[in-house]
């Protein structure tokens, strides 16, 4: 967990204590986004935007989403599964990194024409498929639990990560989102498991703490930037998923 200085340290047994399914949320989780392609579509379109700018901006809106405060914005593709949610937060962030607002409509357009053609979330760190592999191996069920546009199962092939799971949940294609807890059952039913030892990491409280919540299942955010710092003491924060899988396994192995 992380300390209030913002320092990871371990992460705290009751966390991983009895873990048999390990959910995941995909985006800044799983799957990170990148700021410097984000800059570069920008650039092209006549935009510019530092890549510092869009990291602060990026945690500013993850904030105002608990406020419902994120821009709503009338646009071509608003009906699209998942694009809901995508163009808020994506305008959001955009705009508070310095992008035009009289120009959001046309930039979501344009930047959700790269997003369909290649995820804007897809980076991966080097340490996940290694740490999932071991948590699997020690007889741990990991699924993703995403909400998406029904296109997450494929970019997971793309990247070559696809095998590292038991099962993707994208609720492009299951109907339902976070933070309903139906989606999370989706993922308890099909891999046998129970809600009391299924712990559910992701990056946004307003659906990954209250969907999991509401599901009964165990939940810390992924915070590697500390844009929580100073939120929701009664949260448990990590700086990433390979962390807390090792940290299942030597629990496991106690």
């Amino acid at each position: 967990m992380v300390d209030d200085a913002g320092a990871f340290g371990a992460v705290d047994p009751d966390l991983v204590s009895g873990v048999d399914l390990l959910c995941l949320d995909a985006g800044n989780t799983v799957i990170f986004l990148d700021h410097a392609r984000v800059a570069r579509i920008g650039a092209g379109l006549g935009v510019h935007l530092e890549v510092d700018a869009l990291i602060r901006a990026e945690g500013e809106a993850k904030r105002l989403q608990e406020q419902g405060k994120l821009l709503q914005v009338e646009w071509s593709h608003r009906a699209a599964p998942g694009a809901a949610g995508w163009s808020a937060t994506t305008a959001t962030f955009l705009v508070l990194a310095g992008a035009p607002e009289a120009r959001i409509a046309e930039l979501l357009d344009a930047y959700w024409r790269e997003h369909v053609r290649f995820n804007l979330w897809s980076l991966v760190p080097d340490d996940l498929a290694p740490a999932l592999a071991r948590v699997r191996a020690a007889g741990v069920k990991v699924a993703v639990i995403s909400n998406s546009e029904g296109m997450l199962a494929e970019l997971f092939e793309a990247l070559g990560i696809l095998r590292c799971f038991d099962r993707v949940v994208d609720s492009g294609i299951a109907g339902v989102e976070k933070p309903d807890p139906r989606i999370f059952r989706i993922a308890l039913d099909e891999l046998g498991a129970t809600k009391e030892r299924a712990l559910h990491l992701g990056d946004i409280y307003a659906t990954d703490v209250l969907g999991a919540r509401a599901a009964g299942i165990r939940v810390a955010l992924v915070d590697p930037r500390d844009h929580f710092r100073g939120m929701h003491p009664d949260v448990p924060r990590v700086d990433g998923v390979a962390r807390v899988a090792d940290a299942i396994v030597q629990h496991r192995s106690r």
